[in-house]
């Protein structure tokens, strides 16, 4: 049986309605998860699941995961605070200027209770040390010899996992695990974290009947750590493999992005218009509106009815194409533009709007703002084909290999692979718009082979091939 959907709630805040009605869309349509933490968007993305929750009878409500050891945002602040006024936290991992990390029972109790508080819910289904694993990177970047280390971080391990376990017995959560990004390590690695050594953890802190239950860690079709690297069992078997023994659930996080030297891989094909578009065209369509909008804002200040302020507004909103004359095709891929267009040129775009009124050819205006949506949507189309381009011959590989159409788009094939490996119980995918949430939706009607290690070895054999 393939393992279930979950939303993942990296990215989602209370304060976006268009994040609420994708939550509601993708659990009551399947998906049977949502996984949030204690720091995402400083605490919103856990009121969203509270919100969302309340209008949920509780026999239908989906299982519920969060996350605590990060301390950013308002909970920093105040823990920099108690700091000088002498009243540190104990074993905190101090990352940057913006981030600390603890998993001290003190810390921990504070930020279940601030948890519970956001998501009203008790007991919560299921709560995670957040990347524990910081504090072995952190102590090699410092010299510590790795075993030293390993011994350290066990034992906070152990101290943590005692603290969770009573808080299974004060009915406040039903159990706990891990999620780490270095679970699929080597076994030299100096941050791996080993999935077996927790579980022994677990049964130190809580005998063998302890509630350890869940794992979570990164996997996707270039990131196959989990189902290849023969890491447990003295190196017999996989942490997949290893998890399925010892009866412990896996959440898979990142099926669509893969980090490969630290760069972003997105495992998406995106849609093509049935018109083409071309980089010329495009170029020549900016440089012709550059013209149009400053002689739209000049006869617009012209009328003499806007205030100084109002002219600083209309001179910033009605330069688009005049940022992006030198800048468009230099933006590093289709997601570094769509974080630039959101957050610097649609709020020009609906500053621009608020002007039509005020010009003397109001028409002028609605017909510029109509041809630069279209230009934005077009370059758009260019950054998405060079995406797809550059994946496609990949895409091809994994339909084949996986025995998938050979028409299935990339994040079909990247999500339906993942639940369809033994060992793996569920994939969040971050679904924060109902268009996402319905085309992930589709993978519930595909087939559901079953794909084992030798499947992954030969995929890992294909990306070595692709990747000289």
């Amino acid at each position: 049986m393939a393992g279930g959907l979950g939303f993942g709630c990296y990215r989602v805040s209370q304060s976006d309605p268009v994040h609420d009605e994708a939550m509601r869309q993708a659990l009551a349509h399947g998906v049977d998860m949502v996984d949030t933490s204690s720091n995402y968007s400083n605490g919103k993305s856990e009121m969203l699941v509270g919100t969302v929750l309340a209008s949920i009878p509780e026999a239908k409500r989906p299982t519920v995961v969060t996350k605590l050891g990060y301390i950013q945002g308002d909970m920093l602040d105040l823990a920099k605070a108690r700091a000088s006024m002498g009243d540190e936290l104990a074993d905190v991992v101090k990352l940057s200027d913006n981030a600390w990390h603890c998993i001290h029972p003190d810390f921990l109790e504070e930020a279940l209770s601030t948890s519970i508080e956001r998501i009203g819910i008790t007991p919560i289904d299921v709560v995670l040390l957040h990347n524990p694993e910081y504090y072995l990177q952190i102590a090699h970047q410092g010299g510590t010899p790795v075993e030293e280390a390993r011994a350290e971080f066990y034992r906070r391990i152990v101290l943590a996992f005692a603290w969770l376990e009573s808080a299974v017995a004060g009915g406040r959560i039903k159990s706990y695990g891990i999620s780490s990004n270095t679970f699929a390590n080597a076994t030299d690695a100096p941050d791996a974290v080993s999935l077996e050594r927790c579980f022994a953890c677990a049964e130190r802190a809580g005998g063998t009947g302890h509630h350890f239950t869940t794992a979570q860690m990164p996997m996707n079709v270039v990131e196959h750590g989990p189902a290849t690297t023969m890491n447990q069992a003295d190196g017999t078997v996989t942490t997949l493999e290893r998890a399925v023994q010892l009866g412990v659930k896996v959440i898979v996080n990142r099926p669509l992005n893969a980090i490969v030297d630290s760069d972003l891989i997105r495992l998406v094909s995106h849609p093509m218009p049935s018109h083409i578009v071309h980089p010329d065209d495009v170029e020549q369509r900016i440089h012709a509106l550059e013209t149009i909008e400053h002689d739209l804002v000049n006869s617009i200040m012209a009328g003499g009815s806007l205030s100084e302020r109002e002219t600083q507004v209309a001179q910033e909103a009605f330069r688009i194409a005049g940022a992006l004359c030198s800048a468009w095709t230099k933006f590093q891929g289709l997601p570094h533009w769509r974080d630039v267009r959101s957050t610097y040129l649609d709020p020009r775009l609906e500053a621009a709007a608020m002007f039509a009124d005020r010009a003397p050819n109001p028409a002028a205006v609605h017909s510029y703002l109509h041809d630069v949506e279209h230009v934005l949507i077009d370059i758009d189309v260019v950054y998405a084909a060079d995406e797809n381009s550059s994946l496609e011959e990949l895409r091809q590989v994994l339909a084949d290999e996986f025995g998938m159409p050979i028409d299935t788009p990339l994040q079909h094939i990247a999500v339906q692979s993942l639940r369809c490996t033994p060992g793996v119980n569920h994939v969040l995918v971050g679904m924060r718009r109902p268009e996402y949430v319905e085309d992930i939706l589709s993978v519930f009607e595909m087939p559901e082979p079953t794909y084992h290690r030798a499947t992954w070895q030969r995929v890992a054999e294909h990306l070595a091939r692709l990747s000289q």
